[in-house]
């Protein structure tokens, strides 16, 4: 039991990545030869991505965080198919539904600053107005950003998508029915949602884009990180949606439909800045994003299916939530893997890291693909592996050693 109390211990230390091998050999014996040795998951990710994904799609960038630092930070394949243009670190993506992070983020620096609490009502700020009155007062920042207003999930996405514009959606959420009272079921959201922008707006006197870009993307370094179409458009540096028309990659223009839901799809970002983004979730920045503000986005809020969340069944992954902004899941020997993924017309986005490990990982591309989510679960699966043939050995081997 004092051994396994000291593993437990030890294994809170950060990830000790690429650790000489003959360190491994001491402990496995001299006859550890080259063929044995483990893959170094940061290379294997990126041949993963190189041999198995870039074939089938135009371009992607990818971002691999090791021990809290920038470890590989490239781009492959082309902006726009038909030209030669490549994807680089700099190049602009948008982020479709990984703009939720950023929201939700938002919202805790302005909780931090006591401009809000999570479980401020929405209705204190904003006049709304709901199908059931006795939940008027029940749906809280909390509610918006873990998705437990108790709506009908997705409502009013499709208005989204048919480009109406978002105050008059808006103003149809008397309508909406409910599935459940506020804060006791999941139902996904990209209008309610963003009512966050709305509340931080009315809490802090400032738009919800300016108050982001002055406390995140700003102090972080984050130098192409943006709102909207327009930004994105006159971007010369932009990554061109692609969709499959007649077997072949097509690029199309960006649709301005969830641009107009910027809290819930509206950003946009290069390789670069969102390395900086996992980073600073990693709690490298604690001047920008104190501990006490990511303990709270990334702690699960309300459990989800495999369905809900669009995770395929995988034998290692269980425990899956979502946080605020966030969903939060268990991989194997590890807890809280953090995680948000993407989809827009012509783009697929994924961002994944585990603050105990210091472990992150950023998947952009320009085209709507199966491949993105595949890229996550192949990291997950390579670092495990590693894991399990040096990392785990070692820390055994050092609390067995420990004194009693």
């Amino acid at each position: 039991m004092a051994v396994l109390c000291s593993l437990k211990a030890t294994l809170r230390a950060p990830l000790v990545r690429a650790l000489p091998v003959l360190l491994l050999s001491s402990l496995a014996g001299a006859d550890n030869d080259l063929a044995h040795r483990p893959v170094d998951f940061v290379q294997a990710t990126e041949q993963y991505v190189v041999e198995e994904v870039m074939p089938h799609i135009p371009g992607a960038a990818l971002a691999i965080i090791a021990n809290g630092q920038i470890e590989l930070l490239r781009g492959y394949g082309v902006r726009r198919v038909g030209e030669n243009e490549p994807i680089n670190r700099d190049t602009l993506f948008r982020l479709a539904s990984v703009s939720k992070t950023i929201a939700g983020t938002a919202a805790g620096v302005a909780v931090n600053d006591r401009a809000l609490q999570w479980q401020t009502p929405v209705s204190q700020f904003l006049p709304l107005d709901v199908k059931n009155p006795d939940y008027r007062d029940k749906i809280t920042l909390q509610s918006l950003l873990s998705h437990t207003t108790g709506l009908m999930p997705q409502a009013y996405t499709n208005l989204i998508e048919a480009n109406v514009p978002y105050q008059k959606v808006i103003g149809r959420l008397d309508e909406v029915a409910f599935i459940c009272p506020p804060s006791t079921c999941y139902s996904y959201q990209n209008v309610a949602f963003s009512l966050v922008g709305d509340l931080l707006m009315a809490a802090t006197g400032e738009r919800y884009e300016d108050f982001t870009r002055r406390r995140l993307f700003q102090p972080l370094g984050m130098k192409t990180a943006s709102f909207g179409w327009r930004a994105f458009t006159s971007n010369s540096n932009r990554a061109t949606p692609h969709i499959k028309r007649r077997g072949r990659w097509a690029p199309v223009e960006p649709d301005r439909n969830y641009y107009n839901v910027a809290p819930a799809a509206g950003a946009n970002a290069s390789i670069a800045d969102m390395a900086l983004w996992v980073r600073a979730q990693l709690g490298q920045r604690p001047d920008v994003l104190p501990h006490e503000v990511l303990d709270q986005l990334h702690s699960p809020r309300v459990a989800t299916s495999y369905r809900q969340a669009h995770y395929r069944a995988h034998p290692e992954l269980r425990n899956i939530h979502y946080g605020l902004g966030w969903r939060v899941f268990d991989f194997g020997e590890h807890r809280q893997f953090v995680h948000h993924g993407g989809w827009v017309q012509g783009t697929r986005t994924e961002v994944l890291f585990n603050r105990e490990l210091q472990l992150g990982l950023v998947f952009l591309s320009n085209s709507e693909n199966r491949y993105a989510r595949e890229v996550v679960y192949r990291f997950l699966e390579l670092f495990t592996d590693y894991y399990r043939q040096v990392e785990a050995p070692i820390l055994l081997q050092q609390a067995r050693q420990a004194p009693p």
